[in-house]
């Protein structure tokens, strides 16, 4: 399979943007609260994983555990940050996706310049 970078569509932080579709005409909102799945719907929602996230969590190992203050995080248990990624889990397999999945999947490099104001960008490299 080969994508292009105009056939693929980042959605960050929305995977369900229930405010796009109300605008759309399709109203759900009520459906999700009678099943009560407003949880759900704000776990899968959640923010990506980045340094304030990661932060957070290293402020909160140290909170339930103070001996842990000022140890790197391999030390605390936790894994190391990276980079920016979007982490889920499936079926208790933790998937991470960062910059270099995306570039991976589309076939580009994952480093590169951008440049605002091109005529036609979908013929751009």
């Amino acid at each position: 399979m080969s994508l292009e970078e105009w056939d693929l569509t980042v959605q960050v932080e929305r995977p369900v943007d229930f405010a796009s579709l109300i605008k759309h005409g399709c109203d759900i909102v009520e459906f999700n609260e009678a099943q009560d799945l407003g949880g759900y719907f704000s776990m899968l929602n959640g923010p990506t994983y980045d340094k304030h996230a990661a932060k957070l969590e290293e402020h909160q190992k140290v909170l339930i555990d103070p001996s842990l203050e000022g140890k790197l995080r391999e030390e605390m248990g936790l894994e190391p940050f990276v980079d920016i990624e979007i982490r889920s889990s499936i079926m208790r397999v933790h998937v991470f996706i960062n910059q270099d999945t995306i570039a991976y999947v589309i076939g580009r490099d994952s480093e590169g310049n951008f440049k605002d104001g091109l005529d036609n960008n979908k013929k751009s490299p």
